[in-house]
């Protein structure tokens, strides 16, 4: 019997009061042409597939397991993808995991992955880097619609990073009232 492994991602999700309208930063993918095809949806479609600010943890971000720290890999993997912006955060811990199981017989790809997220607010400017074409703040309407963006993965807002979104979106609705919690757009 194979051993089963998971990816694990930490995501950084930044939240705007858009008068009333809350908004979420959100990455524009690079790879938009394989994106579609993924999603199945047409060559020519004008919907831009969307993913959040973070990124993976590799075994090398944890030279000294007693010092194993998530926050500072999101820090780094936030940095990357927004074009050296960064955050305070606004929880004291990481969301329970978001998981996606594959069941994939394959022993040499993962059996699935781990995500966590956490609320920060965001300081700085985002500018498009080799993995984000551009950084939008984005509505829940928009996410549900699907029309003008759409989440990463042939599940859409099904998907773990619309289930992430959704959460993100819940948890900043509780905190509407409490300006600390929104993040300034640049």
């Amino acid at each position: 019997m194979a051993k089963a492994t998971f990816t694990v991602g930490v995501f950084g999700l930044a939240c705007w009061n858009d008068n009333g309208t809350l908004r979420i930063k959100v990455n524009v993918r690079t790879d938009q042409e394989r994106q579609r095809e993924l999603a199945k949806l047409p060559a020519d479609s004008q919907v831009l597939i969307i993913d959040m600010p973070g990124g993976g943890v590799d075994l090398e971000d944890f030279p000294d397991i007693k010092a194993a720290n998530l926050l500072e890999v999101l820090r780094r993997e936030f940095a990357e993808e927004t074009g050296g912006c960064h955050f305070h955060t606004l929880t004291d811990d990481f969301s329970g995991p978001v998981m996606v199981v594959t069941n994939n017989q394959d022993g040499t790809k993962p059996a699935g992955d781990l995500a966590f997220w956490r609320p920060i607010r965001m300081y700085g400017k985002p500018r498009p880097t080799n993995e984000a074409l551009d950084h939008p703040w984005v509505s829940e309407k928009e996410l549900d619609e699907e029309t003008t963006y759409r989440c990463v993965g042939g599940l859409g807002k099904a998907g773990r990073t619309g289930r992430m979104l959704k959460a993100a979106f819940g948890f900043y609705q509780a905190h509407r009232d409490q300006s600390q919690y929104f993040s300034i757009p640049e």
